[in-house]
């Protein structure tokens, strides 16, 4: 069975801010944030499925996990993220049926100048099960076959790495952080624009052993498939505060180019990316929440068509940090200075 893949989980964050003078008291607490580290702790829950091709129809291939736990921190320069689906609670449904799903991702948030801003980021889920097996097998067989279940895919491994470079036409680091991340505070009304290129690979690899109904086959050979994926997006973002309170909002409409590696299917088309979220900060804790929802439209039938979106919740903290690692720090500030 020959098996293309197409994944649309789109996890960016491309956002802007508009640079205005800081009064003294801004001044001084982003002085004080050098010494300061930046902690949240969440829940996050992602509505995510990969597209599968067979005989010219797509079907759908989901990781049993849907809830994950995040965590972001924050010192100086330094922006890192990293989720994992708990298995300590019942909150994901592993089963009988859909099988174990494991999941990981990590992410890096950096600026190469203060208009510039690179994301990194990898993600890896391992088991997968095959939702739309009804239909599938009604094409194997005939329309009269009705047996219900799903087709598991234990060992196969979905990874995916992701980058993305911002230009921010209007605005600067300093307030686009806010719109980065729940660890930056933010401090005043901001208005964003800015340009990203997002560019994806993905790789979907050891699906030759699949389950059904308690029965285990290995005898389905296939080689992993590949998938690229670029896009150029350019919007705009605006923060609200109201007190410790703030608001954010963001648009980013979006043109892409997506190719299966080593198959005969490509095409550029229009998508779009937007994100929202709500929050509390009073400079020592803080808690938000928010949402995401990504929307990819494809023309050509060897493409999935999909809405992705995430729904966030967090709580976080500031402490201040280490003598010996503001020391080591200051040290690399002066080099990259």
């Amino acid at each position: 069975m020959k098996i293309s893949v197409l994944s649309f989980l789109v996890y960016f964050f491309p956002l802007l801010s508009f640079a205005q003078e800081f009064s003294e008291n801004e001044t001084a607490r982003n002085l004080e944030d050098k010494k300061k580290v930046s902690v949240v702790g969440g829940l996050s829950y992602v509505d995510n499925s990969f597209a599968l091709s067979y005989e010219g129809k797509f079907f759908r291939l989901r990781p049993n996990d849907a809830f994950y736990t995040e965590f972001f921190l924050k010192y100086r320069w330094v922006d890192v993220s990293f989720s994992f689906a708990p298995k300590l609670t019942h909150i994901n449904n592993d089963d009988l049926e859909k099988g174990k799903s494991k999941y990981f991702n990590v992410g890096f948030t950096f600026f190469l100048s203060p208009k510039i801003r690179q994301y990194l980021y990898f993600s890896q889920v391992k088991g997968l099960y095959f939702q739309d097996i009804k239909e599938f097998f009604q094409m194997l067989y005939d329309n009269n076959y009705n047996k219900e279940g799903y087709l598991q895919f234990p060992d196969a491994k979905y990874r995916s790495f992701k980058g993305e470079t911002s230009y921010l036409w209007i605005g600067n680091k300093s307030d686009y952080r806010s719109f980065n991340s729940m660890t930056y505070q933010p401090l005043k009304d901001v208005f964003v624009i800015s340009t990203g290129l997002f560019y994806q690979y993905n790789i979907l690899s050891d699906m030759n052993k699949t389950i059904y109904q308690g029965n285990t086959f290995t005898e389905i050979k296939n080689s992993p498939s590949k998938d690229v994926r670029i896009a150029l997006r350019s919007g705009a973002g605006i923060q609200k505060k109201i007190k410790n309170w703030y608001a954010i909002l963001e648009a980013y409409p979006e043109i892409y180019y997506a190719k299966l590696i080593g198959e005969d299917f490509h095409e550029f088309n229009i998508g779009g990316y937007s994100n929202g979220r709500i929050g509390y900060d009073n400079g020592k804790w803080f808690f938000g929440a928010g949402a995401q929802l990504n929307l990819i439209n494809s023309s050509n039938e060897n493409f999935y068509s999909a809405t992705q979106w995430l729904f966030r919740a967090g709580i976080g903290f500031r402490f201040n940090s280490p003598t010996f690692v503001n020391r080591n720090f200051d040290k690399i500030d002066n080099i990259l200075k």
